[in-house]
């Protein structure tokens, strides 16, 4: 008998059971995906995902490559950070906004990426950067030109409105070079000068950007960028133009999907962003960016006597929290430590995958955690966007091999649960997790969209809980003990559906009783 996180069919098949492996259950393995947004996305750093011309960088020909992978892993959209040309190797500082970054190709090249992720039902969102500019960016330049010539009239001029210049030095605010006694708001950094937001010519200019991305382009929505900073310190101000975004976006795509970077530390503080309209938020306090006990580490730690409880209260708190639009769960990002630096070993990896997968809303899945790739240094951003790794050998075809800036490390030890090649064929791998977990999402409808109602449990460690969507209802159980087999009486429950398992035992029903393995999750119908 095969053991792995797959349910084992022939065990299953001995029970008469309708179960088969791995989210194939319900007798046939149907899928039920619903062409809506909510959807499981998957975040790609281009320049360090596949390389299609063999120079060492990734480029957008690599991401259409792995299109088919991508939809295999059971990803239904794509977030793709910036794309725009830019004078940096992460692109946030955008020189130009209608040119594609020239490492990654061309605009045509972008064009087809989107037509063929909308032939496999792949939405695709891209990373709009609306904070601040480029000191590159050529309505920057003219602006400080003017500046440096005096200038209050004429073609320069007209973009001194495009920034914050100041005459006094305050918080935030570099010289401008060349031009003595004047100051630009820069909060990110001296290459990132900050947009005037209250201009009426830029949100002009924005208007226009971001009917490019959703017509020219044929995008389907954004991500957009530090939603926080956009006027420093004030959140009412910060809505209000987030709602003019959002409005502007869906009065040229009326489906536009719109999640916003809203990093604030406690759920109430996000939960204002949803007042502008858009339709996520990150949902930060659960990630590797968060520190207290909400997070979905502190579900795998001592901090949490009852684990199962405290997961099933984590779901109706969001639930209630967040009354309006969708929510955004994810476990890290090109800012985070990375999962595998987050989670303790193959199995807490896997747990944290299946954890997320049960949340309502959007999940998003960094690239390279569904290998558990790790980052050397957690305070260092390039070594959070090193290399996807496809295969054991160094030069494989597609295998990015220049890093993202000089001196960042791709070695081994940033790959400790190896390849895609060498995950892919076997069944217990973080990869076939991360493949069954989405795919459960994408078999019950009622994972993302459903409402959360608890069943009473003594056992301190098994999470239960409904998810009802319609005419849909799934009961849901979850063993969150690393080292305890639990036995669950099901009477009740309806029809085994999906079993996930992140151990090599295999959990298995017998007549009335569930015999749940460590870190186990299972679906009835």
């Amino acid at each position: 008998m095969k053991k792995g996180f797959f349910a084992t069919v022939s065990l299953f098949l001995a029970l008469s059971l309708p179960l088969a492996a791995c989210g194939d259950g319900a007798g046939d393995g149907s899928l039920h995906i619903l062409d809506d947004n909510y959807r499981n996305w998957y975040e790609i750093f281009v320049r360090s995902y596949c390389d299609s011309g063999e120079d060492g960088v990734g480029d957008l020909k690599g991401v259409t490559s792995k299109l088919d992978y991508i939809s295999e892993m059971g990803y239904n959209g794509i977030w793709l950070m910036p794309v725009c040309e830019s004078t940096t190797y992460h692109g946030y500082d955008v020189v130009d906004y209608y040119t594609v970054e020239r490492d990654y190709g061309t605009n045509d090249d972008m064009k087809e990426l989107v037509r063929e992720a909308h032939a496999r039902g792949i939405h695709v969102i891209v990373d709009m950067v609306l904070n601040h500019s480029s000191s590159a960016n050529e309505w920057f330049q003219k602006a400080t030109a003017a500046l440096k010539n005096g200038e209050t009239t004429g073609e320069n001029a007209k973009y001194l409105d495009y920034y914050r210049f100041s005459q006094t030095e305050q918080s935030g605010y570099r010289p401008v070079s060349g031009a003595d006694g004047w100051y630009y708001e820069g909060q990110f950094d001296t290459i990132m000068p900050d947009l005037n937001l209250d201009s009426e010519a830029v949100r002009e200019e924005i208007e226009d950007i971001l009917s490019f991305w959703l017509t020219e382009m044929d995008c389907d929505g954004f991500r957009l960028d530090a939603c926080t900073s956009y006027y420093t310190g004030n959140p009412t101000k910060n809505i209000s133009f987030l709602k003019f975004l959002n409005e502007t976006a869906k009065s040229v795509k009326e489906d536009a999907y719109i999640v916003g970077e809203v990093w604030l530390g406690s759920n109430a503080q996000i939960r204002q962003y949803y007042d502008s309209g858009i339709d996520s938020c990150f949902l930060f306090p659960m990630s590797a960016g968060a520190s207290d006990i909400s997070s979905v580490k502190a579900l795998f730690g001592s901090i949490q006597t009852r684990p199962g409880e405290a997961f099933v209260q984590l779901l109706s708190d969001y639930q209630e929290i967040y009354d309006i639009g969708t929510q955004a769960p994810f476990l890290c990002n090109h800012d985070t430590s990375r999962a595998a630096n987050m989670f303790a070993g193959a199995m807490q990896i896997k747990m944290g995958a299946g954890i997320m997968s049960l949340m309502n809303g959007n999940v998003f899945v960094y690239y390279g955690d569904e290998i558990g790739m790790r980052c050397a240094d957690p305070d260092s951003d390039p070594t959070k966007r090193i290399a996807m790794r496809w295969a054991e050998k160094d030069m494989a075809e597609g295998q990015v091999f220049i890093p993202p800036q000089p001196g960042v490390a791709m070695g081994k030890s940033a790959y400790p649960n190896g390849s895609v090649e060498s995950q892919q064929d076997d069944p217990d791998s973080i990869l076939n997790y991360y493949k069954a977990a989405m795919r459960l999402r994408n078999r019950h409808p009622e994972l993302a969209r459903g409402r959360v109602e608890a069943i009473a449990q003594d056992d301190p460690y098994l999470a239960a809980f409904t998810k009802t969507y319609g005419e849909g209802k799934i009961t849901v159980l979850v063993n969150l003990s690393d080292f305890e087999s639990r036995e669950v009486d099901v009477s009740g429950y309806g029809e085994l559906q999906d079993v996930l398992d992140a151990g090599k035992e295999a959990t298995a029903l017998n007549g009335k009783t569930l015999v749940m393995q460590p870190y186990s999750i299972a679906i009835f119908r």
